[in-house]
């Protein structure tokens, strides 16, 4: 096999390259990754008009802007997917090749989102590895070691909660449907924890494709005020340059309280802070 078609069918991104000839435009060829997101094996899909495949589909999508549609899979399941052709000018017949993005985990986050206030969201793929971390991370929380994608959730979760956690993902998996837990981390000296709910979803053959999670909340048992401090910024998804910016509280007082070099602010500190926080200053320094 050439080195393209083997590169091609390796590839993990569903992919068919389309050409068009008297009978219109069809599927030539496609990757392993787009059989199992449609569910039609290579030589059903040639003869597949493309409108049976995408719900109202406009040879307009022939265009490398990314162009929402549902696809109907072979199962009749309907799919939410985005599609982006690029135009092959070297090939002596009209051809493109179209990439498929699968979104439905990324709008289940987005009905999250609607209807709690989510503070991290993202994807994890099948092998519990992190594959979209929200932009929005908090990193203070994470201390010196903030890369998640590519690592495993487990290098994050206390060694106490992985057991409990593997078997949250395995009924979630059986079951078909949303988990939600509270989940003790390695951050802040093991002493940080997650409420998070997550939901998995699957190939066309029913094999689990990835989860998408979203994280509402966190909390502490350590009674420390930077921790508190570092807790109640994340809850407000607000930095030290955001705080300072709201109380014209330098950045380097908000930062030494966050990391502990300042204990405790002087009064009228302490009352912007928490102000801007939405909480009473006794709730962190007390």
């Amino acid at each position: 096999m050439p080195v393209f078609e083997t590169i091609f069918k390796e590839i993990k991104t569903p992919m068919a390259i389309l050409k068009r000839d008297y009978r219109g435009l069809y599927v030539e060829r496609c990757n392993d990754a787009f059989t199992q997101l449609v569910g039609y094996t290579e030589a059903e899909l040639t003869r597949l008009k493309l409108d049976a495949l995408f719900q109202a589909w406009s040879e307009s999508s022939l265009t490398e802007k990314l162009t929402p549609y549902t696809l109907r899979t072979k199962q009749n399941q309907k799919i939410h997917v985005k599609i982006s052709c690029r135009k092959n000018s070297s090939s002596s017949q009209p051809t493109w090749i179209c990439t498929a993005h699968d979104e439905s985990a990324k709008l289940w986050i987005q009905a999250q989102m609607q209807r709690h206030t989510v503070l991290i969201s993202g994807i994890i793929n099948a092998k519990n590895m992190f594959e979209r971390a929200d932009k929005k991370l908090p990193y203070f929380l994470l201390g010196q070691d903030i890369a998640l994608l590519d690592r495993s959730i487990m290098s994050i979760i206390h060694e106490e909660e992985q057991g409990r956690v593997l078997e949250a993902i395995r009924r979630a998996v059986l079951d078909r449907r949303s988990e939600s837990l509270s989940i003790r981390t390695k951050w802040l000296g093991n002493e940080e924890s997650l409420e998070v709910t997550f939901s998995p979803f699957y190939h066309s053959d029913n094999t689990l494709n990835q989860f998408a999670y979203v994280v509402t909340d966190f909390s502490s048992k350590e009674d420390n005020p930077s921790v508190k401090l570092k807790i109640m910024m994340a809850r407000c998804n607000l930095s030290a340059v955001d705080l300072s910016e709201s109380t014209g509280i330098s950045v380097q007082t908000i930062s030494k309280l966050r990391n502990g070099r300042i204990h405790k602010p002087q009064r009228l500190t302490a009352l912007l802070l928490a102000s801007e926080l939405g909480v009473k200053p006794q709730d962190i320094w007390e």
